[in-house]
């Protein structure tokens, strides 16, 4: 065996090694995960087999030696050329090693991590090697025979770096579409300023676009204000009648849910209740104008052992709701309202959906929480808070989509509470969860987007492209309510993230066709009758195809077509595996 390696030609295996690993890397992107990695292990067994026995079960016990200077056969080769060929050869015997265990380790880890690994387990096993080849006397033992043979492990795991590099440039072509129209840019220059002070530009401003994309994002208090006192306000006076008219009711609204949230939550702490607030009421204090952040809603987060006091009281203090009563128990949220009023209370058992296999393990940050008091309100300490806006943020990205305010709120935090964060504690929880570049993307928009002015230690002041993740912001609204495309899409893209984390693929009949624990919340009727499941997809379709009639932007593919864009995006931005490089 080992000399049929050893007497092929030179030029015979420089040509079969680059186009070996071509058609590997092809392989990789269409070939099912479940039949890849088994592939690729059994290919990797039967090539270690071949290696051991070349080196040493087709060996006679004989004579031995051991050289240990390292580069002793490249000098000696200058004097017999055909060491030349026995050190490509040793080369060639560990790469088929390397294609195949970089390609059957778990498509979770990074590809950095699988080449390393397997150069790490391709030089072991050389070293293993020519250690018996000493011991048994099967021949002579050199530092060389390693360096080649890891070199060749080497080679072999590039098989990787050609398919990330078949990825990239499929998602370039992708990203071409991803660039932020003028009506984006000139919103995102007057939400800067709404934000962080400056000058509005005189001309030039489309005004009635910039009004409905900030309606969208849920900043037109904010843009207004900001706009207001322009000339352009005088320039366009029904216009910017008509917006004035929008703000003072939504602002309105706010002020008084404000006043009644603040009401109801301190007779909830007059119970001995300890609810504690998250999100958007706490961020608001930090905005130019507090009740000019709008918010739907109000966010509790209640211990277990005090969900049903809490329930108890808020159903005293007049607010109702949808949920069954056998369902509290088990539900990780319930919402609230209070008729008359503009209340809306989410009181949440657990901060991330228990029965989504994609955010499940996002509840783990939070399971220890020792509350602090911020103006008035039990909160979670600052550093906690930062790190669950940004998973929340990150949660809905992967879904719908998310809303610029997001991006501000966690600016603004981390601003207000720089110094109380542990930002090299912070990136190691969200690189553990794949969120650290998504978030370096946030922070980046927030201080170069909005104005937001903070310091960024390392890692987290690496440059990056933030316009792929702004574009799609801005296109999809706040959590990705502008349409049903999106909303249909976000089926896929779940989906996308859950077989990230498994080293499965995810793919449209998935979607189709979901889990049963996917569509209990929406038909509780599977919850005792699982054999329903058949009719749920029916009734799921028949719904789909009234949304479609009714004149909703719509159809199915749309909803493929745009997921399929949000998931080059996430992996672009590190979710779904190793970084795209633009």
């Amino acid at each position: 065996m080992l000399h049929y390696i050893y007497s092929r030609s030179l030029i015979g295996v420089l040509v079969a090694m680059p186009l070996l690993l071509a058609v590997w890397g092809a392989l990789s992107a269409r070939v099912a995960e479940r039949q890849w990695r088994p592939g690729n292990l059994v290919l990797l067994l039967v090539s270690a087999a071949l290696i051991l026995y070349a080196t040493l079960f087709s060996r006679a016990e004989g004579s031995g030696g051991l050289i240990l200077t390292p580069f002793a056969a490249l000098a000696a080769a200058r004097v017999q050329p055909e060491l030349y060929r026995e050190m490509l050869m040793n080369v060639f015997l560990f790469f088929p090693l390397g294609l195949t265990l970089s390609n059957a380790l778990p498509r979770r880890w990074n590809y950095r991590r699988r080449i390393g690994v397997t150069v790490l387990a391709g030089c072991l096993l050389s070293a293993g090697i020519e250690c018996a080849q000493y011991r048994f006397a099967l021949g002579l033992a050199e530092t060389d025979d390693v360096l080649c043979n890891t070199l060749g492990a080497l080679l072999g795991a590039a098989s990787l770096l050609v398919a990330h590099a078949i990825e990239s440039h499929k998602e370039r072509a992708r990203h071409t579409n991803m660039t932020l129209t003028a009506t984006e840019t000139q919103f995102l220059h007057i939400a800067k300023v709404a934000v962080s002070g400056g000058e509005i530009p005189a001309e030039n401003v489309d005004w009635s676009a910039v009004f409905a994309l900030a309606g969208q994002q849920k900043l037109l208090p904010l843009v207004f204000e900001a706009a207001r006192t322009t000339p352009a306000a005088a320039e366009n006076t029904a216009l910017f009648a008509s917006v004035k008219q929008q703000v003072i009711a939504q602002v309105l609204s706010q002020t008084v849910r404000a006043a009644e949230f603040a009401a109801l939550y301190q007779k909830l702490r007059a119970a001995g209740l300890h609810p504690v607030v998250v999100k958007g009421r706490l961020c608001s204090r930090l905005y130019p104008l507090e009740d000019h952040r709008i918010s739907a809603d109000d966010d509790l987060y209640i211990p277990d052992g005090e969900f049903p006091a809490c329930h108890e009281a808020l159903l005293e203090n007049g607010l109702t709701t949808d949920t069954p009563e056998n369902e509290l128990a088990t539900a990780d949220e319930v919402s609230y309202t209070k008729k008359g009023s503009p209340l809306y209370i989410e009181l949440h058992h657990r901060l991330f959906d228990s029965a989504e296999d994609a955010h499940d393990d996002l509840n783990r940050f939070f399971s220890d929480l020792q509350p602090t008091e911020i103006d008035g309100f039990l909160a979670m300490p600052p550093h906690e808070h930062l790190l669950y806006l940004i998973l929340h943020a990150y949660k809905h990205f992967v879904g719908c989509g998310i809303g610029l305010r997001q991006f501000c709120d966690i600016g603004l935090w981390a601003r207000a509470y720089h110094d109380a964060i542990d930002w090299q504690r912070l990136h190691a929880q969200c690189e553990r969860v794949h969120a650290a570049t998504f978030a370096r993307a946030a922070f980046c928009i927030a201080r170069d987007g909005l104005g937001i002015a903070f310091a960024l230690p390392a890692p987290w002041d690496a440059a990056i492209d933030t316009e792929p993740l702004l574009h799609d912001t801005l296109c999809g609204g706040v959590y990705g309510s502008n349409d049903y495309t999106r909303l249909h899409s976000s089926t896929v893209t779940i989906n996308a993230v859950k077989a990230s984390r498994t080293g499965e693929r995810s793919g449209v009949l998935r979607t189709v066709f979901p889990k049963r624990a996917y569509l209990e919340r929406r038909y509780p009727f599977l919850q005792k009758r699982p054999y329903l499941l058949p009719a749920a997809w029916l009734v799921r379709m028949v719904h789909y195809a009234a949304e479609k009639r009714s004149g909703a932007d719509n159809s199915a593919a749309g909803s493929i077509r745009l997921a399929r864009e949000r998931i080059a995006l996430m992996r672009y931005y590190d979710i779904l595996g190793g970084r795209r490089e633009p």
